[in-house]
């Protein structure tokens, strides 16, 4: 199998709380009874996208150098 590190944006550094909140989503969510039904499934996938940008806005407020 041939690896290609330079897929995907490289001038941002990859964000660890997005991470985490995919990897968590990922071991929790498909497969569940929320994935079997799409208007739930969505209606999860939704809050899971603005938890990320509610976590990033409120670091990026938090974190100054």
């Amino acid at each position: 199998m041939d690896t290609n590190d330079s897929e995907g944006p490289t001038s941002a550094a990859p964000d660890p709380t997005g991470a985490l909140i995919e990897r968590w989503w990922a071991d929790h969510f498909p497969g569940s009874p929320v994935a079997q039904v799409t208007q739930a499934w969505n209606h999860a996938f939704a809050a899971k996208e603005e938890l990320k940008r509610r976590l990033a806005k409120f670091t990026s407020k938090t974190v100054r150098p």
